[in-house]
């Protein structure tokens, strides 16, 4: 073989190797757990308004000559009047011009004690049986009954 060959394959089976001793290695933090992320608290996402623009929603009934910065919140508690083209009030689900709120994501429920380990279907990195066919309702909702 010529030289440039030779050094050519060496380096690409150097690069293989470290691939896989890099990959093999991120894989192992993965199932070990470490470096698991924690969800602190944030703000609800806004979205800023301005004369001029399409409305978000058509039934919303606000001051159209300023410009308003509104977030979304559960139905019947925003404070943005809203009305249905026929007239009539809706719940608005619509909060502007005060500052958003500040949200905590919930924390997901352990599994009850002696549930097998399994992957939910669709991960990553699948290890040992998938959830779903050995009854095991991972992610919640996903077995059929």
């Amino acid at each position: 073989m010529k030289r440039t060959t030779r050094l050519a394959l060496r380096g690409a089976a150097a690069g293989a190797i470290g691939l896989a001793a890099l990959t093999a290695g991120t894989g192992a933090a993965l199932i070990a757990g470490t470096g698991t992320a924690q969800a602190g608290p944030y703000t609800a996402p806004t979205t800023e308004w301005c004369p001029g623009q399409a409305l978000p929603f058509q039934e919303i009934r606000w001051d159209m000559s300023r410009c308003h910065v509104w977030f979304g919140v559960p139905f019947g508690q925003g404070n943005v009047s809203m009305v249905y083209p026929d007239g009539t009030a809706a719940d608005s689900f619509i909060s502007a011009d005060v500052p958003p709120p500040e949200l905590t994501p919930s924390r997901p429920q352990p599994l009850p004690p002696g549930t097998p380990f399994c992957s939910p279907r669709g991960s990553l990195f699948i290890i040992g049986p998938i959830c779903d066919e050995i009854g095991v309702d991972m992610p919640p909702g996903s077995v059929r009954r």
